[in-house]
């Protein structure tokens, strides 16, 4: 779904897949369009994987560390 893309300062386009429970892993990807809520991708994690759809972004911040 596209609420789970990220747009990082460069313009870079990422999701965060979640491999085991309460494990998240950022993971680049190649968006070819958007339609709707969906992206569909060009190039990212295989078919079947898991991605974070609702607080990709505060992973993003933890990440980060934005805010401390």
């Amino acid at each position: 779904p596209y609420s789970s893309v990220i747009y990082d300062e460069h313009g870079d386009t990422w999701v965060y897949t979640q491999p085991e429970p309460l494990n998240y892993v950022r993971a680049a990807i190649d968006i070819d369009f958007i339609e709707g809520d969906v992206a569909v991708l060009n190039d990212g994690p295989p078919n079947g994987t898991v991605v974070v759809s609702v607080g990709a972004i505060e992973l993003y911040g933890t990440e980060f560390e934005v805010g401390h």
